[in-house]
């Protein structure tokens, strides 16, 4: 007999409350209510789905439980819930206009398996940034589609890396207002070599965490893999988008001050399910005294291509690099895109 689902939903607001309880009398899917965030708590592990009403989002947040999946903030106000969306890693569901969505989460609606894989430079000119865009275009190559985000406030726009500043669609500017969980955007997205990116706005805010995490929820359900250039910059977006990650790769020159530098990023941020990618350098340490230096495992290594910030200076994609740094990349797609556990520390 296949098990119940179970929804908890912490909040002490009785319209909330008397909401996802109609919803699930009508989908017949039990309901735990809690009012007390130490009873949610309680049962954060082991619930089919997480709700937490806007009214006690913060107290929840300001315990930090564990990342987990299914977790929503729900209330009548987008504002209200979206404040605490960035902290908990969770959608925003708003009433009565998100009913709909509401039924579909506590129902179970198959969700796409996509991973969202966040890539962090341990030092400049590390090429963190051409790396995560190599994932993206190696797994579009390996016909797994594939977009890529950034999110690095410093990073002065990975349009103008890949050479197509010039091309149509949406940056992150358009995007800033998306919450909870949006419509499939890939139609309104500048491409570059069939996949979909979503730059900074030159001389822009940086976007907010609700809005990254909306952005990030509808690539996912619409594509194999989503690459994050997270930058380095321990910007609060940055590092929750990296502990919220299915993956996060560190990428570590093989010298000694680049293995320096990265561990003082290491220290920035929630390296949870976390690897470090090592370019090697001429005269450099082997990958594995790197990783151990860095107590990270180790996904992957990279050939110093020098065509690479040639092609970069020049505004073009990383497809001018040379054969060698495509394996390399491609081997370390096929790592980063598997969903078991442990597909970067070899379990």
């Amino acid at each position: 007999m296949e098990e119940q689902r179970l929804v908890v939903l912490v909040t002490h607001d009785a319209r909330i409350r008397e909401a996802v309880e109609a919803a699930g009398i009508a989908l017949g899917v039990a309901v735990q209510v809690c009012a007390e965030a130490a009873l949610g708590l309680a049962s954060w592990s082991h619930a089919s789905v997480c709700l937490v009403g806007a009214d006690v989002a913060g107290a929840i947040a300001a315990v930090a439980p564990r990342r987990r999946a299914e977790v929503y903030l729900v209330g009548f106000g987008e504002a209200d819930a979206a404040t605490w969306s960035v902290a908990l890693g969770a959608a925003v569901i708003v009433l009565p206009q998100g009913s709909a969505l509401l039924a579909d989460v506590m129902a179970g609606q198959p969700k796409a398996a996509g991973r969202v894989v966040a890539v962090v430079g341990g030092s400049g000119g590390v090429g963190a940034s051409t790396l995560a865009a190599g994932l993206a275009l190696g797994a579009a190559r390996a016909n797994r589609s594939s977009a890529l985000v950034e999110v690095d406030e410093l990073g002065g726009g990975i349009d103008l890396l890949l050479g197509v500043e010039r091309a149509p669609g949406w940056r992150w500017p358009r995007l800033v207002g998306a919450r909870g969980e949006v419509g499939d955007v890939r139609g309104l997205l500048p491409h570059v070599e069939g996949v979909p990116f979503v730059a900074m706005g030159r001389g822009s805010e940086p976007p907010p965490g609700d809005a990254v995490i909306a952005v990030l929820g509808t690539l996912s359900r619409h594509h194999d893999l989503v690459v994050v250039d997270a930058g380095r910059a321990p910007a609060p977006v940055a590092r929750h988008t990296v502990r919220g990650a299915d993956a996060a790769l560190l990428v570590c020159a093989g010298d000694a001050r680049g293995v320096a530098s990265a561990a003082q990023v290491r220290e920035r941020f929630d390296w949870g399910s976390g690897a470090v990618v090592v370019r090697r350098m001429p005269g450099g340490a082997s990958p594995e005294a790197v990783a151990e230096a860095l107590a990270l495992p180790l996904a992957g290594v990279v050939p110093d291509d020098r065509r690479l910030p040639r092609a970069s200076a020049e505004g073009d994609s990383p497809s001018a690099a040379g054969a060698r740094w495509w394996r390399a990349v491609a081997a370390l797609v096929g790592r980063v895109a598997g969903h078991s556990a442990g597909v970067l520390d070899g379990r």
